[in-house]
């Protein structure tokens, strides 16, 4: 398990070692529109960067009714055990009936 922990590790330093090498490479200026008629210019490296971040916005809204779903399912069976359990232990501390007191 540690293994898999430390591949993950060198993994990700390595992506960020990569992207950090393209944001010093790419400097150049770019013209980014963000309405008709009105551009501003950018280093690549700043609308690249940003049109990620709106993604994750956007990624994360579109998980977000899931997500409450999913909690609310969590929820629901969380307390289903919990009753489970409390009707579990109250059986076992009930005292047992003997067979044949009856006559």
């Amino acid at each position: 398990m540690k293994f898999f922990k430390i591949i993950s590790l060198i993994i990700k330093l390595f992506i960020l070692l990569l992207l950090l090498v393209l944001a010093f490479i790419n400097t150049n200026r770019v013209n980014f529109a963000y309405l008709p008629g009105q551009e501003v210019q950018l280093p690549l490296i700043v609308v690249m960067f940003g049109m990620f971040v709106i993604g994750a916005v956007f990624g994360m809204f579109a998980m977000f009714g899931r997500i409450l779903r999913l909690r609310s399912e969590n929820n629901r069976l969380r307390h289903e055990v919990e009753k489970t359990a409390r009707l579990t232990t109250q059986d076992l501390s009930a005292p047992q009936p003997i067979e044949g007191a009856h006559k």
